[in-house]
């Protein structure tokens, strides 16, 4: 009996010991499960890409308008964009100057890129894999009214939204399937996937953020802030966003040259291969490694053009000045 009470407690501390061992090794994977269910919003999100344009979907050449007025128009694009009006029969091919109008549906497909200008002076950038939808815009500058809801299905915008001081009425929304962001003046980027959303506030900026499960439950974000919002759940707490990830995001969203969100701004584009630097500071600056221009400011700009490889280095600074190392115009 001594011998048999002997084995069974043996018995136990064993396999006290052999869960103890394994022990460590579940909690490991414990934590790289939640670590992937985290991210999977993401991950999702690019496998469901394809899924932003409608199955069967003709794409026309010739661009037709859509209903009413324009409320905005394309003001650059690259690679492949797709407009669809909002009678959902045809897509058309997205090129500078055209129209924009209410129930548009704006779609990025790979590679492509667009930036868009409400009438109200707003900007959106739209990068790869993204899709919009105008759903509500108007703007009555005499009245004193703009009110703008835009519906984003997936993917990554910026948004640049005009301050109307003035106005009586000014609301400029950006709803997503988990969040809404409410702004009247704002510089901000969205981050959108199935069941989940993430907004980053940028400079000069103050935007009322709320869950779609309780709308009315704001949470304010102020300028270089974010917050994230799942399905079914209220935002998170705000976390302040580090110098490296705004300098991630200002490359990602980089203007065109000349639009309002280049203006007052710096460029710098290097090429390292041929040692040349341009620099462009000023309204409407431009810095491509070939032509700077910057047109229709009054500032004293600067440019930079330096050519080491020929230990070349030009420099004008002040209206109407000119340095030449390829072609460089201050007007």
């Amino acid at each position: 009996m001594k011998k048999l009470k002997h084995d069974e407690e043996s018995g136990r501390n064993i396999m006290m010991i052999n869960y103890r061992l394994r022990e460590p090794r579940l909690t490991g994977i414990f934590k790289i499960l939640i670590l992937y269910l985290l991210c999977l919003p993401f991950l999702t999100g690019y496998s469901h890409a394809g899924a932003l344009m409608p199955k069967g979907l003709v794409i026309k050449d010739k661009f037709l308008h859509g209903k009413g007025l324009p409320i905005g128009k394309v003001y650059s694009v690259q690679a492949d964009v797709i407009i669809i009006h909002s009678d959902k029969k045809y897509g058309y091919r997205a090129k500078k100057n055209l129209p924009l109008f209410i129930g548009d549906t704006i779609i990025t497909r790979d590679k492509g890129r667009i930036e868009a200008v409400l009438n109200d002076g707003s900007t959106i950038i739209l990068v790869p894999d993204t899709g919009i939808e105008l759903s509500e815009s108007m703007y009555d500058k005499k009245k004193g009214i703009r009110s703008s809801l835009v519906n984003m299905t997936l993917g990554k915008a910026r948004f640049l939204v005009t301050k109307l001081v003035d106005f009586k009425r000014s609301d400029f929304k950006v709803k997503t399937e988990t969040a809404i962001a409410g702004v009247r003046g704002s510089d901000f980027i969205i981050k959108t996937s199935p069941g989940f959303t993430e907004i980053a506030a940028l400079a000069k900026t103050s935007l009322e953020v709320a869950s779609t499960l309780s709308p009315e439950k704001l949470t304010i974000l102020s300028a270089y802030e974010k917050i994230f919002v799942e399905k079914g759940s209220l935002p998170s707490t705000v976390v302040k966003i580090s110098a490296d990830e705004i300098n991630r995001i200002q490359d990602e969203f980089q203007a065109s040259p000349g639009s309002k969100l280049s203006e007052e701004s710096v460029i710098i584009n290097k090429f390292s291969g041929n040692n040349v630097t341009n620099i462009a500071i000023g309204k409407g600056s431009e810095a491509n490694l070939g032509t700077v221009k910057v047109k229709g400011s009054n500032i004293k700009g600067a440019i930079i053009n330096d050519a080491t490889a020929t230990n070349t280095s030009n420099i004008a600074v002040g209206p109407d000045a000119k340095a030449n190392t390829g072609s460089v115009v201050i007007e």
